[in-house]
C-alpha cells in the first residue's frame, strides 16, 4: 500500500488533524485482529473510499466481508479489483474460490482455485488452494451422482416427497413405515445415495445391523468419500461399542463446505463424544447466517451444554420449543442418554 502519509499543522492553538487512507487501514486492521467486524468493515470502507485504486485496502475488505457472510458483496470487490485496479492480483481469485464454494457455487469456485493455482504455482496460498480444490471436488461429485438422471427428471417432485415423507418418519421413529418407502426410492432412483444412508439408518434401529453396514459399505464402494455413509458407519460402529478412531480421525480432516454437510459432520462429533468439533460446526452454520429447521436446535442445545455454555444451551432450547413444543421436558440435561441419531 502506499505510504499516504496524514497531514497535520497547527492553526493558532488548535491541532487540525487529515485522516488518510493508511491511518484507517491501520485502523481496521487493528478492528480485524480483535475480531471487531463491524468496525474492521467500516474502517477499512473508508480507506478505500480514501484510496480507491490501492488493491491491497479492497482486498482486506473483502476478506472482511467474506467473514461476516456477505459473500455476495466481497465477490464484487474481488472481480472489481482483477478487472479495475490490479489483473495481477492473483490472490483474488483464491478469495473468489473460497467464497463460490460457501455458497455452493463450485463451477466458479473450480474455476478460480486453478486459475490461483495456474497464476501462483508456488503462492502463499498454495497449499490451501490444492485442498480446496480437493474438497470441491468431493462435494461436486457427491452432488452430482445425488441429482436425478434426465429420465427421472419428470418424477423429481415425487421423489422429493418421499424424501421428506421418510424423514419425517425417521423423526418420528417409525423406522418401520420409513423402511418400505426407501427400499422403493432405491429401487427406482439406484444413485440416490440418501436415501441409502437413510434406510442403513433405518435397518439398525430395527436391529439389522448386518444389512445396515453392507448398505452403507455399497454407497463408499460406489460413491467414495460420501460423508453421510462415512458419518453413519462411525456412528453405527461407536454404538456397538467398535474402535472408531480409524473413521473419526478420517472425519477429523474433512472440511465441509455445504451447510447440510457441516450439519451431519458436527452432530456425528458430537455423538462420537468430540464435543468441541461438533460445537464448532454447528456455530459456524448459525455464525454464517444461515436459515436452519427447528430440529437443529435441539442438537445445538446439546452441543452448548456439553460445552458447558449453559445459557445458551437454554436460549437454542427455547427456539426447539417454537417449532417441536412435544419435546418440552427432554432437555438433554435432564436425560443423560444419547439423543436418537436419524438424519
Amino acid at each position: 500500500m502506499s505510504k499516504n502519509v496524514s497531514n497535520n499543522h497547527i492553526d493558532g492553538n488548535i491541532l487540525m488533524f487529515n485522516p488518510s487512507g493508511e491511518f484507517f487501514f491501520s485502523k481496521g486492521i487493528a478492528a480485524f485482529e480483535r475480531n471487531d467486524l463491524v468496525k474492521a468493515k467500516k474502517y477499512l470502507a473508508r480507506a478505500w473510499k480514501f484510496e480507491p485504486t490501492e488493491p491491497i485496502i479492497a482486498c482486506q475488505l473483502a476478506i472482511v466481508l467474506t467473514e461476516m457472510g456477505e459473500y455476495d458483496s466481497s465477490n464484487k470487490i474481488l472481480l472489481k479489483v482483477l478487472s479495475e485496479i490490479d489483473p495481477y492480483m492473483v490472490e483474488c481469485h483464491y478469495f473468489l474460490a473460497n467464497n463460490y464454494a460457501y455458497i455452493g457455487n463450485y463451477m466458479e469456485a473450480k474455476k478460480h482455485v486453478k486459475q490461483y493455482l495456474k497464476s501462483a504455482p508456488n503462492g502463499e496460498y498454495t497449499s490451501d488452494a490444492q485442498e480446496l480444490l480437493e474438497i470441491i471436488s468431493l462435494e461436486a461429485d457427491e452432488i452430482k451422482t445425488t441429482c436425478l438422471t434426465e429420465n427421472h427428471m419428470e418424477y423429481e417432485d415425487e421423489l422429493i416427497e418421499k424424501q421428506e415423507h421418510s424423514r419425517k418418519l425417521m423423526e418420528d421413529g417409525d423406522f418401520d413405515g420409513a423402511v418400505p418407502l426407501l427400499e422403493q426410492m432405491i429401487r427406482e432412483y439406484p444413485n440416490f445415495w440418501p436415501a441409502y444412508n437413510n434406510l442403513a439408518l433405518a435397518y439398525f434401529y430395527q436391529g439389522k445391523s448386518k444389512e445396515s453396514v453392507e448398505i452403507l459399505q455399497q454407497v463408499l464402494e460406489e460413491n467414495p468419500g460420501n460423508l453421510h455413509a462415512l458419518c453413519n458407519l462411525s456412528v453405527l460402529d461407536f454404538y456397538k461399542g467398535k474402535n472408531v478412531k480409524p473413521l473419526l480421525d478420517i472425519l477429523k480432516k474433512v472440511y465441509p463446505i455445504s451447510v447440510d454437510h457441516r450439519y451431519k459432520l458436527g452432530v456425528t462429533l458430537l455423538i462420537l463424544e468430540q464435543y468441541e468439533l461438533g460445537y464448532h460446526w454447528l456455530k459456524k452454520i448459525l455464525h454464517d447466517g444461515n436459515e436452519v429447521e427447528g430440529i437443529f436446535f435441539y442438537w445445538f442445545a446439546y452441543a452448548a451444554y456439553k460445552m458447558g455454555k449453559m445459557n445458551l444451551a437454554e436460549k437454542a432450547w427455547k427456539k426447539l420449543l417454537l417449532e417441536h413444543p412435544e419435546k418440552d421436558g427432554q432437555e438433554p440435561w435432564k436425560h443423560e442418554e444419547i439423543p436418537m441419531f436419524t438424519k
